[in-house]
């Protein structure tokens, strides 16, 4: 899923990737940036270097009035001070001996004319001092195995790389994965993106071992044609999965004063995503599901869906929004139906989608997992738990007799799960999760998701 890093990429590995990290404009002052920043960054495995003039300490540690006193080289420097100074550090952060630089601050070509000739002068000072730099107008970068330079909380390590054109958005999906169990590798905010840009970091992603599926939020771009073949080449090599904001008219406007960026045709731009071979998210909600799915599990063969369930209802609602999304629910094998006959209650029904009725518990679940998944007609498979406690069953042993189907079938199509009634059923979904099985609380969420897999695998198979 990996490729090996070239010099373009190696470069921008190191703004991911430092030994030692020089903060200016650190702060005891809880109510600043500096002072979020720099807590994360004293949490993590790398060198920090607190950067004010101020005072000679902040949060217990010694600081510097300014980046040429430095004791020693650093790697990467993050600024998080008023934009009028951003453009006269950047010969600063040259001689601390860092060729890399995040810029924090707001206040550059987001807000106006005046704005963008600042960060022009920005680009021009860091260009002439050879110093790349992410922002400004940004929330910062991190590393789920070394290091948080943001101002939000460290996700967990995960295998999902997240670049996010805002900021606020970005972080507010770091929070969505801490309470959806879902890992990230490395996170970007790029804001608005006056040096380093999309098709640098989606090439970095690309090639970088710990990711294993690239996650983008764009709202606007400045060269369409130089981010098309980016996305394409990603693609090839892993998922990219993209949620585009600023698809209205209304939209489109508030991009421009987000992140100083035009949004361009809403149709053209699905359809460039396409094209490239990259997975659309249509909706926040759906954006990191679908890359849960592809990183939890292996890829399907063909748009075959088989669909489990306990309640003839959540079957239904499953097979409709499957169907409604071009996926195709295939008769079952004749020895597929007669082993499930024999085996099950007469009042389950052994026809995709399979009943095993409310009085199915574990065995019945294996059962019907492990047969499922043996059969030719079926590349991937859904299982729905909609009673999970009925006549003295625990509430995970429709978990457990999913998981014993799987390992005992045991040839690598994807599963995924759906389990309802909210905190009764969350222990069984838990159960799931933590065997790296998503699972959701709604069948056309799971659907979209396994369609968006579907549609990806065989566009790659072409």
């Amino acid at each position: 899923m990996s490729g090996t890093l070239d010099s373009n990429a190696m470069q921008i590995g190191k703004f991911f990737n430092p030994n030692s990290v020089a903060l200016v404009g650190a702060s005891a002052d809880y109510r600043k940036l500096g002072n979020s920043i720099l807590m994360n960054l004293l949490a993590s495995e790398v060198e920090v270097y607190p950067v004010t003039r101020s005072r000679t300490q902040v949060l217990g540690v010694k600081a510097y009035p300014s980046l040429i006193d430095l004791p020693k080289r650093v790697d990467l420097v993050i600024i998080a001070v008023a934009a009028k100074y951003c453009p006269n550090l950047m010969q600063d952060v040259r001689q601390a001996g860092a060729h890399h630089a995040v810029i924090i601050s707001g206040g550059f070509s987001e807000t106006g004319d005046e704005g963008a000739k600042l960060e022009e002068l920005l680009v021009e000072e860091a260009k002439k001092n050879e110093v790349r730099i992410i922002g400004p107008n940004c929330v910062g970068v991190s590393n789920s195995r070394l290091f948080n330079g943001t101002f939000t909380m460290m996700p967990e390590r995960g295998n999902i790389a997240l670049i996010s054109q805002s900021g606020a958005l970005g972080g507010m999906l770091i929070y969505t994965t801490r309470s959806k169990r879902i890992g990230m590798s490395k996170f970007a905010s790029i804001g608005n993106a006056a040096d380093v840009e999309f098709t640098e970091l989606l090439d970095y992603f690309s090639k970088d071992p710990k990711t294993s599926v690239i996650a983008v939020y764009i709202e606007g771009v400045e060269h369409g044609r130089a981010l098309y073949e980016s996305l394409r080449t990603a693609s090839r090599k892993k998922p990219v999965v993209v949620l585009k904001g600023g698809k209205s008219k209304a939209g489109s406007k508030a991009t421009l004063s987000h992140t100083g960026s035009l949004a361009g045709s809403p149709r053209l731009f699905d359809g460039m995503i396409k094209q490239a071979g990259c997975v659309c998210a249509p909706t926040f909600d759906s954006f990191l599901e679908v890359c849960k799915l592809f990183d939890y599990q292996p890829l399907p063969q063909g748009r075959n869906i088989g669909i489990i369930s306990n309640t003839g209802g959540a079957a239904v609602l499953a097979t409709d929004a499957a169907s409604a999304l071009g996926l195709k629910i295939p008769t079952l094998e004749e020895s597929t139906m007669k082993e499930m006959r024999q085996a099950m209650s007469p009042m389950a029904s052994v026809e995709n989608p399979v009943d095993v009725v409310a009085s199915g518990g574990r065995r019945e679940y294996k059962l019907a997992t492990k047969l499922m998944l043996e059969d030719n007609h079926v590349d991937m498979l859904l299982v729905i738990c909609g009673v999970p406690t009925f006549a003295g069953m625990t509430q995970t042993e429709h978990a457990a007799g999913t998981l014993e189907g799987i390992r005992t079938a045991n040839n690598n199509k994807p599963v995924v799960g759906v389990w309802l009634s909210g905190d009764v059923g969350k222990p069984g979904k838990d159960l799931l999760e933590m065997n790296r099985i998503p699972c959701y609380d709604d069948p056309s969420l799971a659907a979209l998701c396994m369609e968006r897999v579907a549609s990806y695998s065989l566009h790659e198979q072409r």
